[in-house]
């Protein structure tokens, strides 16, 4: 036997990420070679610093989670080569014996790190913030063949935690209010997201379409938000609502759409990188589409909601009444739209030979609900939209939404505003 202590268990906030077994995955594609034994000792030094990522998950008697630390190594990184289009083995996660995982695919000598991390312990800007953190201990070593010196982080917190400590607390609204208009007051179509039999024993790989738009279509997306001072954000979450809203083929049923929001920089004092698992609120909108709809209004609108919720403190506290669920659909309502826009990728550090070109995430999941998660970020100087989606075609979804960000590069373009 291997003596172990329990961390903390897991937030009201963080259950819903055990309850389904999901852990996210960040990919890098690379250009240049790969030192696997660096990256090993980076990835070593990366437990060091984050002792909690060693951790596993244990269900208590009365059916809630906890963080477990033991002595036993985490078993490493996992190198899979393959040639052609060779399919990968599968991944095997299971919460209860790890919560990281570092598989390095090798396809024909080019290889493609990924790091997997439960959701419980992070969200996107914290797992990104560590694989960052990866990387720069990889480059030191590679460059200069040694490190710094390892700095111990205690176990994040949970974000109930972090809204005690800056005073926030728990309002009337929880911000769901503006979906209910929609439940139960329209003949809806039968959901793309009817539940199977049962669930997988182990998380499966949601399946994932995406669409990459060149630099210079991005750039005009851009210069066309700043023409019509909106925020990228609130015009890709309208580019796509239109696409959904034109595919669903019920002109007459508006769409309710959910959002995280990272609160690390709307919260005083603000909250570090890895300082908290998910530090994130919930926003709201109900889209009222018609045939004449103008997408910089339904952005406009979109954002002036957003910044009231903001303002009277709602989406702060969202969590506090709810955790938004990733599977299936509530009964009576529309088809839910969830999107989380990563923002602008900032570069990581690498060694001289070695290019970070392009990156892709994945969500695994142990449900038999259909998923359905856009999410959007910009790339080296690329905007890329990923569909991860149970649904029957998703690449018409990405398809349209591909064309809804052309046109508006083209208008930018034509106009030649900016």
């Amino acid at each position: 036997m291997f003596p172990s202590s329990g961390i903390r268990k897991l937030a009201r906030s963080e259950e819903m990420f055990a309850e389904t077994h999901n852990f996210v995955g960040l990919a890098a594609h690379v250009r240049g070679p790969i030192d696997v034994d660096a990256l090993s000792e980076a990835f070593d030094a990366l437990l060091a610093a984050h002792p909690v990522l060693g951790g596993h998950l244990e269900q208590l008697p009365d059916g809630h989670w906890e963080i477990v630390l033991d002595d036993l190594m985490h078993p490493g990184i996992e190198v899979v080569e393959l040639s052609g289009d060779e399919p990968a083995p599968p991944l095997i996660f299971d919460q209860t014996v790890s919560l990281l995982h570092l598989r390095i695919t090798v396809r024909d000598g080019q290889a493609q790190p990924t790091v997997y991390i439960h959701h419980s312990l992070a969200d996107g800007h914290h797992q990104f913030s560590l694989v960052e953190e990866l990387f720069s201990t990889y480059t030191d070593l590679v460059t200069t063949g040694t490190t710094r010196p390892v700095t111990v982080h205690p176990a994040p917190e949970p974000l109930e935690a972090i809204l005690a400590n800056r005073g926030v607390q728990k309002k009337q609204r929880s911000g769901l209010e503006r979906l209910l208009a929609a439940m139960f007051a329209y003949e809806l179509p039968p959901s793309r997201r009817a539940p199977s039999e049962e669930n997988p024993v182990l998380p499966q790989r949601v399946p994932m379409a995406y669409c990459t738009l060149p630099e210079q279509d991005t750039e005009r997306i851009i210069g066309f938000c700043r023409a019509n001072k909106l925020g990228l954000n609130s015009l890709l979450s309208a580019a796509v609502l239109m696409a959904e809203w034109r595919l669903r083929n019920t002109p007459n049923i508006p769409v309710p759409y959910v959002y995280p929001v990272d609160l690390r920089y709307l919260l005083s004092p603000p909250v570090s990188a890895t300082e908290c698992t998910n530090p994130v609120g919930i926003a709201t909108y109900l889209a009222e589409i018609e045939p004449g709809t103008d997408i910089v209004d339904l952005a406009r609108d979109i954002n002036d909601t957003f910044k009231k919720d903001i303002a009277e403190g709602v989406v702060q506290q969202s969590f506090l009444h709810f955790s938004p669920q990733y599977v299936g659909n509530p009964p009576g309502l529309p088809d839910v739209v969830m999107f989380t826009d990563n923002g602008i990728v900032p570069p990581m550090r690498t060694p001289p030979d070695l290019e970070l070109i392009a990156s892709h995430g994945e969500f695994y999941f142990a449900v038999g609900a259909g998923i359905e998660i856009y999410t959007s970020k910009i790339f080296n100087g690329e905007l890329m939209i990923e569909y991860h989606s149970h649904g029957p075609e998703p690449e018409k979804s990405i398809a349209a939404i591909e064309a809804e960000l052309r046109s508006i590069a083209a208008k930018h373009t034509v106009t030649g505003v900016g």
